[in-house]
């Protein structure tokens, strides 16, 4: 553990024996049966010295003095056992060498009332490109696994592809995914890191001790912990208007994180919570929790993915595109168009369903903004994105990026690969 600042650590336990002795008051955070004990030594001594005082005389005072002894004892061992030792190196110091993750979690609205739970998980990972996602029903409660998920989704992740089945055990019904990703860039095509774990607690790691504050600690399944708080800049193009907090909160015995909060308010200006619980890593979990087979006598969907990410891509010479409300004039033009990012389709190779494609763009920081503060302005209108006159649109304003903006180009009823020719300046090459 980190060395502790001992004329604050003093103080503070200096501080809790006044409160002992004084206001028969316990230490924040200290378990309640400890409390308890103390408490019982402390109304002991008071009795003992109002007994003694009938006949006062200098042995009569030792068994007082021993039975405050024993509560100052208590909380001497309690303290330094305590959450308040750890410090946030020792946090990070746990998140080295990490390959395996597994946590329960859920997804919330917050309000003045509480949190209205929506979606409930439990999650697997394991490096490198190995996840497994089961989602409960929200009213499950806090141990939803008895009940069973309603949804279960595997992916096996490599480099430039990636294959996902997806369960639906309450109807027998399965999803099978093959999704290929391309580039024309130098970089190979950006997905999840194939070692999702380490990443993910690599942004931990990256959080200095000096851009973190100390919360209140907790008791966490029986543990005292000690509670950090933090913001997270990555996910702020979520709702520009809000920083994405969070909070930690860690073994006090050697900086294990055992619960994690994360705070945000979405684009629909509701705040959201998030909670990670029961984490555990470098346990590996079993093989056949990511095995891709689908269960014999269910119905099977297959589906094919394709991304592709455009290095230096545009619209094509004429082509137009216009944002704004709906019937008014528009906010963004196509000159306002800093280049496209990014392509994806989606084929039903079961169905005669026509493929799904939706493109990213990027805007003008000035124009996304003045978009963004529009639709937040007037929640009530539409925003609509016409497409070289052909074909009308709602853009998706957030999700995508700080500049970036996403829209559905299926009512065209073209190919990734025919958008591309006729309306994009890519250099996409594709295996016909």
């Amino acid at each position: 553990m980190s060395n502790r600042n001992e004329p604050h650590d003093q103080g503070c336990l200096d501080n809790n024996l006044d409160r002992l002795l004084e206001l028969g008051e316990s230490a924040p955070g200290m378990p309640e049966d400890l409390k308890v004990r103390i408490r019982s030594k402390l109304t002991e001594a008071g009795r003992e010295s109002v007994k003694k005082r009938i006949f006062p005389s200098r042995w009569a005072l030792w068994p007082v003095a021993a039975t405050v002894l024993a509560a100052v004892v208590l909380i001497v061992l309690w303290y330094g056992n305590s959450s308040k030792a750890i410090a946030w190196a020792d946090v990070q110091g746990q998140l080295n060498q990490v390959h395996t993750l597994t946590f329960n979690a859920l997804t919330g609205i917050s309000a003045n009332t509480g949190i209205r739970i929506t979606e409930r998980y439990k999650v697997y990972f394991r490096d490198p490109g190995l996840s497994r996602i089961e989602e409960y029903p929200p009213d499950a409660g806090s141990d939803p696994i008895e009940k069973g998920p309603r949804k279960i989704t595997i992916i096996r992740r490599e480099p430039g592809s990636n294959e996902r089945v997806t369960l639906y055990p309450g109807i027998g019904r399965a999803e099978l995914v093959d999704s290929v990703l391309l580039t024309d860039g130098s970089e190979p095509p950006s997905q999840p890191d194939l070692n999702f774990v380490q990443s993910t607690w690599e942004l931990i790691k990256k959080t200095t001790a000096d851009k973190t504050r100390r919360i209140v600690d907790r008791i966490i399944n029986g543990v005292p912990a000690a509670g950090f708080e933090f913001e997270i800049p990555h996910r702020a193009y979520v709702n520009p208007d809000s920083q994405t907090r969070a909070r930690l909160w860690a073994s006090g015995e050697d900086g294990t994180p055992l619960l994690i909060e994360i705070e945000y308010r979405d684009p629909l200006g509701q705040n959201m919570r998030m909670e990670y619980s029961d984490i555990k890593w470098n346990v590996l979990p079993d093989e056949s929790l990511f095995d891709l087979s689908v269960p014999e006598g269910w119905s099977l969907s297959r589906i094919r993915t394709e991304s592709a990410e455009y290095a230096n891509a545009g619209l094509a010479p004429g082509i137009t595109l216009q944002i704004g409300p709906d019937g008014l004039e528009p906010l963004t033009e196509t000159e306002d168009v800093a280049r496209v990012v990014r392509g994806d389709q989606t084929t039903h190779l079961d169905s005669d369903i026509p493929p799904d494609a939706r493109i990213i763009i990027e805007l003008k920081p000035e124009a996304i903004q003045r978009l963004r503060d529009y639709a937040r302005a007037n929640p009530k209108k539409l925003i609509i994105l016409d497409f070289d006159r052909q074909i009308k649109v709602v853009p998706n304003l957030y999700g995508a990026g700080p500049s970036q903006l996403s829209f559905d180009l299926g009512l065209l009823n073209l190919s990734l690969a025919e958008l591309e020719k006729r309306y994009l300046t890519t250099t996409i090459k594709r295996n016909e």
